[in-house]
């Protein structure tokens, strides 16, 4: 009887993490003594829309997972770098288009991505760095 107690209970809070997950750009309180430290790190030609984090199955066992939308803000097409830290050292990332022919973001246009992070917890704070190719 106690393990189908302790059972529903994580898979409660699982749920309630998922359900909140989402993530805004302002520092919000997180267990009333740990602030959430957010820092952004842009180049001039993109914007950041969307950040969104969560904790999904991924090869096996609960990892973090970040969802970011980037808004190509220059007149030109271009291509970007976008890499996440963590504060215990982990990091992740990717490029904007991921591939192609001819692998840029139109301008004015808008692209997701989704990262999975070898990171069994939700985070304190996180920084992302997004760099023009």
């Amino acid at each position: 009887m106690r393990k189908k107690t302790m059972c529903l209970l994580i898979m409660m809070v699982f749920a309630v993490i998922l359900a909140v997950g989402c993530a805004t750009h302002k520092a919000t309180v997180t267990d009333n003594s740990k602030i959430e430290a957010v820092n952004f790190d842009l180049c001039s030609s993109v914007k950041i829309t969307k950040v969104c984090y969560y904790m999904k199955k991924y090869k096996g066992a609960p990892r973090l997972h970040f969802d970011v939308t980037i808004k190509n803000i220059s007149s030109e097409p271009k291509r970007f770098r976008l890499v996440i830290f963590l504060p215990d050292g982990v990091a992740g990332g990717g490029f904007y288009p991921r591939k192609g022919k001819n692998p840029v973001i139109k301008p004015g246009a808008e692209l997701s991505r989704t990262f999975p992070m070898y990171y069994q917890k939700l985070p304190s704070g996180y920084t992302i760095r997004v760099q023009e190719l």
